[in-house]
């Protein structure tokens, strides 16, 4: 994993996003790329005003997790990319909530992650990471975290999580990190600099992905 600090982590990470996927796209490729929500939706919309004017009828997009709930639901990550404006006119967009249950959204949501993976040529996604090591929707000691299908879902603290698994993760070409704020040092520190089981803090897994940048604020990680 490459970690990169800089004083506009946000722009950078966008920047890296966005020339991978128009390089990938300008070759021909089928893109499968994750989003992220929280703090990833600025990276999101800075990545989504860079590819406007360029044909993504190759790009599949869908998010690494949401918070389960009617859809269209306040704390929704989808709805909070559209609100924020986000625009990706040609893509293929997966929407996480199909007005289902709670099994069924998830059962239909790794499905669809499935399929996209076995068809895409480069798959990349954007994650951060919380102060408690989770990443995506993968909280520490959830069934998430020791799910070996592509998608799960769990009753958490704050939301009901539906979120891809460190198996799906696994799967990918490329993650691009980005991780602000001084309350995020100590997972950070961990993440960079030691080994711990997944199930402890699941964004260890990052470190599988064949290529993995880290971009944060944080000089002191």
């Amino acid at each position: 994993m490459d970690t990169i600090y800089t004083d506009h982590p946000v722009q950078a990470a966008a920047d890296h996003l966005a020339f991978a996927i128009k390089d990938h796209l300008a070759a021909g490729n089928r893109v499968l790329w994750l989003l992220s929500g929280g703090s990833g939706i600025n990276v999101v919309l800075a990545v989504s005003m860079q590819l406007q004017d360029i044909d993504l009828s190759n790009l599949y997009v869908t998010l690494t997790d949401e918070r389960y709930g009617p859809t269209g639901h306040p704390d929704e990550n989808w709805q909070q990319l559209i609100d924020g404006g986000m625009a990706l006119s040609g893509a293929t967009l997966y929407r996480p909530l199909v007005g289902e249950n709670r099994t069924t959204t998830t059962d239909e949501f790794g499905a669809w992650l499935m399929q996209q993976f076995t068809a895409a040529d480069y798959t990349i996604g954007l994650f951060g990471v919380g102060p408690d090591g989770h990443t995506a929707g993968v909280k520490p000691h959830s069934s998430a975290a020791t799910a070996t299908a592509w998608a799960d879902s769990f009753d958490s603290q704050d939301f009901e999580r539906i979120t891809i698994t460190p198996f799906a993760i696994e799967q990918l070409d490329e993650a691009v990190i980005q991780a602000s704020g001084v309350d995020k040092i100590p997972a950070l520190k961990q993440l960079v600099h030691e080994s711990i089981d997944i199930i402890d803090q699941p964004a260890q897994v990052l470190k599988t992905v064949p290529k993995c940048t880290l971009y944060t604020d944080n000089k002191g990680v």
